[in-house]
């Protein structure tokens, strides 16, 4: 048994051969802890045995076979289409060109590391190589559960750390710029509901008439729909009641009476129903048309939603609760304050002291409020102050 000494006290580890390797256990504070580890893993090696499963530890197999079977095995009758699809994106185009002809049990965290650094030389950002490593680890995962590997290669290698923006969403002013020129847009409609009930896209071109409410005033969100097709559920799998303002009330009873299409709300002036690929280069000719210099994505429609009904004096359970997040800590990402709103705070901001900038100054003083007399005038904080001032306005004329 392993002893480890540290500040917090001493640790103590066990470890094990495989098949000539040495896996090692975690530390523990107790030495029984350890040694029911190591028990634990006998009795696994031991059931491997008898199944006939150790023989997996020898199968070579490389990552790009095993991908493939995780592929068929796990994720394609346990997830949805387009997360099978989003998967099998990541491995063709990031994973298999590097991984795909070593074996399984090769790989090390070695493999990993270099492909989050060329990820990052790429250009990726955070996420996207949190997404594409979350693929890499889930695969190993599956390999550590079947038996081919006794130990995940890539625990220590931690997530990358987001970049410090903000989401994106528009100002009163730009939301009344965007919708006056767009008025008479065939997508109005769908464009105004979403900026008023922060609905994602496929929850909105999914959208039934039997799910809109005009006696209680308020949509029921079950159903999605995107390029896969209508699916009955949402993104978190839970059903959400959002109200209606009286304006997209009225705007969505107006469009019941013209009938476009019997089932869905949102609909082309043919009848048919919106294409939901489509809906994103729509959007954003329609804030070219609307003289918008800040583009953003129609996702941002749903921030923009978020930002506004804070600023409106909303509070965040109440916005977690029409947005249908599952955790508080997601929706605090979207309290956001628009420019304006912070005007307010500089009322705070004043230290007393009225400098004058826009003039020439031979000697400058700040000009006190108070008469403070001639001994505090000669103090050493005061006379330390007037000579920056000085340095100031010096650059500030030789940059004019």
């Amino acid at each position: 048994m392993e002893v480890i000494k540290r500040k917090t006290g001493t640790r103590y580890r066990e470890m094990i051969r495989i098949s000539g390797n040495v896996i090692k256990g975690p530390a523990f504070l107790r030495k029984s802890d350890a040694k029911e580890w190591k028990s634990r893993m006998e009795m696994e090696k031991s059931k491997c045995a008898v199944n006939g499963d150790s023989e997996y530890i020898n199968v070579k197999i490389t990552f790009a076979e095993f991908a493939n079977k995780w592929l068929e095995e796990k994720i394609r009758s346990n997830c949805a289409a387009r997360t099978y699809e989003h998967y099998t994106t990541a491995l063709r185009v990031h994973l298999l060109p590097m991984l795909g002809e070593i074996l399984v049990q090769h790989i090390r965290e070695e493999h990993g590391r270099k492909l989050v650094t060329k990820l990052q030389d790429s250009g990726h950002r955070p996420k996207g190589i949190n997404n594409i490593v979350g693929v890499l680890k889930s695969i190993m995962n599956y390999a550590v559960k079947k038996h081919y590997i006794f130990k995940h290669p890539f625990e220590n290698i931690s997530k990358q750390r987001a970049d410090l923006t903000c989401e994106a969403y528009w100002t009163k002013k730009e939301i009344e710029q965007f919708f006056l020129p767009n008025s008479q847009h065939e997508l109005y409609a769908l464009f105004f509901t979403a900026i008023h009930t922060g609905m994602r896209l496929a929850e909105l071109c999914g959208l039934c008439w039997d799910r809109v409410d005009f006696g209680l005033n308020q949509i029921t969100v079950t159903r999605m729909r995107d390029k896969v097709g209508l699916r009955e559920t949402t993104k978190t799998k839970m059903k959400r009641i959002i109200p209606m303002v009286p304006m997209v009330k009225n705007l969505l009873w107006g469009l019941m009476k013209r009938q476009l299409n019997p089932i869905y709300v949102f609909a082309k002036e043919t009848g048919e129903e919106v294409d939901y690929g489509h809906v994103y280069r729509a959007f954003k000719l329609a804030q070219r048309r609307a003289g918008i210099k800040r583009l953003i994505r129609f996702h941002d429609l749903r921030h923009t939603f978020a930002s506004q009904f804070m600023m409106n004096g909303g509070n965040l359970f109440d916005l977690q609760k029409i947005l249908g997040h599952t955790k508080i800590e997601i929706t605090m990402r979207y309290a956001h304050f628009s420019p304006e709103h912070l005007q307010t705070a500089t009322r705070f901001m004043d230290m007393g002291l009225a400098v004058d900038f826009s003039e020439p100054q031979s000697e400058p003083r700040p000009k006190l409020e108070a008469n403070l007399g001639e001994d505090f005038l000669q103090t050493e904080p005061l006379l330390n102050h007037r000579a920056k001032m000085g340095e100031i306005l010096h650059l500030s004329r030789q940059a004019n």
